[in-house]
């Protein structure tokens, strides 16, 4: 009786592993200098959170706690992205090396158009959004979509990037506009990289100048809107 009991709880314990497994992203934490900091979700590509590695470092190294995940899971797990989103936060502020507050939500293409459609309308979670090269191709509706932004963002784009047409500095130019005809412009900021293509923050870009100048924003965004009270 007891072993059948003992195999029955651990089935149940297995069950429960692989609920939660389903349920909340794999991620990757990055402890701050200093051992505590600001959390900071940052979301990948669809190329995976392996090409990220040395950002999320980087981001760690500047004091805060950096949780990395994979932008696919927000696409690949028949919706319910915001809710996705909305556990990796709470897990995010439950850590040990994670401040008090409200935390800050960095996505990169496939994973920026998450940050844009899911983290920027969570005020009461989050604090700042950034989006490098953001997937915006299946926004139709400029101003209906900045209408919904309720969290200060900063898109950082490159003018030549034409990568499967799925980022395009057209369509960050419509938001931009559309935010400018709103009732707080300051809402959703636009910063263009002349003459850069896709992917400039990744591990790999051979556009080191690019790269160093569009974490040193993200950085400075990040502090000027992050709230730890």
């Amino acid at each position: 009786m007891y072993k059948l009991v003992r195999l029955l709880v651990y089935a149940l314990l297995l069950q429960t592993l692989s609920a939660f497994a389903d349920d909340v992203p794999v991620q990757r934490e990055f402890e701050p200098r200093g051992g505590k900091g600001p959390a900071l979700v940052l979301v990948s590509g669809q190329s995976g959170p392996g090409n990220y590695i040395e950002l999320a470092k980087d981001l760690a190294g500047e004091g805060f706690y950096v949780v990395l995940i994979d932008g696919n899971d927000f696409w690949i797990k028949g919706g319910g992205g915001e809710r996705l989103l909305r556990d990796v936060i709470q897990r995010a502020q439950q850590s040990s090396h994670s401040l008090k507050g409200k935390v800050g939500v960095i996505g990169c293409s496939l994973g920026g158009a998450s940050a844009l459609t899911y983290a920027a309308r969570m005020p009461e979670m989050v604090s700042a959004v950034i989006a490098h090269y953001p997937l915006t191709s299946f926004i139709s509706d400029a101003p209906d979509f900045v209408g919904r932004i309720r969290v200060p963002t900063l898109v950082l784009a490159g003018t030549f990037d034409t990568y499967k047409s799925c980022c395009l500095i057209e369509t960050a130019r419509r938001l931009e506009e559309a935010a400018k005809a709103g009732p707080d412009p300051r809402m959703f900021q636009l910063h263009e990289y002349r003459g850069v293509d896709h992917g400039f923050s990744t591990d790999g870009s051979k556009r080191r100048d690019v790269r160093s100048d569009s974490i040193r924003r993200s950085i400075e965004f990040l502090h000027q809107h992050f709230d730890t009270s």
